[in-house]
């Protein structure tokens, strides 16, 4: 079978300065930009959507790259790396030597685009939101305890309730922590869909129509260098082969998540367009852990044992995948393949064996649904799942009804609870192993992703591997063997994403390991 080369490249990328930065910056001969009224209107296509607008509840990947261009953090990722650089601080924080406080000094030149300056003031009240509010990003900000105005001018003061060794890198990672301008948000309420969104960024969010379009246009007041483009616009396509058809037909100047795997290499050697391939996410079941009868280890054990995820990558997406047997995925310091040591690559008669145990026959068959977003993580989904639901019934003890539901709903039922087992994708909040176990089984984060998963045996084996230094790999390997044991989730793929581009018409195309597009860095071809 065909497998994609990009683990390597994500190794790289995770422990590197600047490796994996993919720039078209230089000029080409304009051919199909002559037809173009306004070359300051970028028009990037999607089949992503928007969940939440609220940084107190977002938590998927376009609400978070909304979000970033709107508004930026006290630090942020260099552009097309891994690393972070001050942003609206004017320098990395001063950490107390017990490391419950961290002072930043912000920059006296960030305003909202009706010119009110951003203060220590206005940075905490929006910070202390997120806190109060407790939405689906909580789990990521739960040791930040208050953020407040410091003594010294200009300054921010974090305070935590314990020591945390990625503060920092979290800190360049999310925007739970970004300031708005006033009226943007209720300060007492989460809403996930505000008529607009005014930040500190380079752009603002001035209206959006969920499923159809979205229109930054830029901040007239933005401190940094004024964006290239005036306007940016986000179509939403249903599918990956509409959007792939919209970039070939010239219909839109950029594709970004997801064009179809199997047509990348094609359109990347057409004349007019450069398609590249960047290390992706995970793609993973999940159980509510509190519903029957995934509440019985026995029962999440033997999907693990049933599922062969070889077939899946071989008949459902063409080899353009890679299996995986954790949820750390490989490049990762500490990954390591505990399903695979615990369950082999397919264990059928051990699947049998736990169901039998757990009291499930040939005449009493385990009944349960399997919940998934049919075009949110490309066309091979749909097939993907069914080919779940085959080897998990060839057990001949369990029957799985699909069932299947567009993001904007599916995505808010399936962190809240509702379904007991699910399909979801996976793509590091920030760049570390932990990132990759906690939001799934820490206590205190697996509600915000509806799994629900609660074991003061994995909180334990969380705080040791956060506190571990020397020892670091070896105590992230104990909690991969406790996490595979209970299954809270069952890793299936890590599967790329693929930028695709009009060279006639975009040029400085910086996308690095994050997958962090800044539409400020952005330049028309001249």
């Amino acid at each position: 079978m065909k497998r994609i080369s990009l683990l390597l490249v994500l190794a790289l990328l995770v422990t590197t300065i600047g490796v994996g930065i993919v720039s078209a910056n230089q000029p080409v001969e304009q051919k199909s930009a002559a037809t173009r009224q306004d070359v300051t209107r970028l028009v990037i296509g999607t089949t992503d959507d928007i969940s939440s607008l609220d940084p107190a509840e977002a938590y998927s990947f376009h609400d978070w790259e909304i979000l970033r261009n709107v508004s930026e953090g006290l630090l942020a990722y260099i552009p097309g790396s891994t690393d972070c650089e001050p942003r609206l601080a004017l320098d990395f924080p001063v950490r107390s030597e017990d490391g419950l406080t961290y002072t930043f000094t912000l920059r006296d030149d960030a305003m909202f685009p009706d010119g009110t300056v951003l203060t220590p003031e206005i940075y905490s009240q929006w910070a202390n939101r997120s806190l109060a509010l407790q939405g689906s990003v909580y789990g990521l900000i739960n040791l930040v305890t208050n953020v407040a105005p410091g003594s010294d001018p200009n300054t921010v003061v974090f305070t935590l309730s314990e020591p945390d060794p990625l503060f920092n890198i979290k800190m360049c990672s999310m925007p739970a922590f970004y300031p708005f301008q006033e009226g943007d948000l209720p300060m007492d309420a989460i809403n996930n869909t505000p008529p607009a969104m005014h930040g500190v960024g380079p752009y603002q969010l001035v209206s959006y129509t969920i499923s159809e379009e979205a229109t930054f246009q830029v901040n007239p007041n933005y401190y940094g260098e004024a964006p290239a483009y005036e306007e940016v616009i986000f179509t939403y396509y249903e599918d990956d082969s509409q959007l792939t058809l919209a970039i070939e037909n010239g219909d839109i100047d950029m594709a970004w998540r997801t064009v179809t795997a199997t047509e990348v290499e094609r359109l990347g050697e057409t004349e007019e367009l450069e398609a590249i391939t960047l290390p992706g996410g995970i793609r993973y079941l999940a159980f509510n852990v509190t519903k029957e009868p995934v509440n019985n280890v026995l029962v999440r054990s033997a999907f693990a044992k049933a599922v062969d995820r070889d077939e899946i990558v071989d008949r459902a997406i063409g080899g353009l995948a890679n299996p995986i047997y954790s949820m750390v995925p490989p490049g990762f310091a500490g990954a390591t393949e505990s399903y695979l040591d615990l369950y082999d690559v397919r264990d059928l008669e051990g699947a049998i064996a736990d169901l039998t145990e757990a009291g499930y026959s040939a005449d009493n068959k385990l009944q349960i649904e399997l919940w998934f977003p049919p075009d949110r993580y490309g066309g091979w989904s749909t097939d993907a799942m069914a080919i779940v639901k085959e080897q998990i019934e060839e057990t001949g003890l369990v029957e799985i009804t699909l069932q299947s539901q567009e993001w904007s709903s599916y995505r808010p039922a399936a962190t809240a609870g509702e379904y007991p087992f699910f399909f979801l994708g996976w793509f590091f909040d920030y760049p570390d192993a932990d990132n990759y176990i906690a939001p799934f089984a820490r206590s205190i984060d697996s509600v915000g992703l509806g799994i629900n998963f609660n074991d003061p045996q994995m909180d334990e084996l969380i705080s040791q591997s956060r506190a571990a230094t020397d020892d670091r790999e070896e105590a992230l390997a104990v909690l991969q063997d406790y996490y595979a044991e209970q299954v809270p989730t069952i890793p299936l793929v890590t599967s790329p994403e693929y930028m695709v581009w009009n060279v006639t018409r975009v040029t400085n195309v910086i996308v690095g390991a994050p997958l962090v597009l800044e539409y400020r860095l952005l330049q028309p071809v001249e």
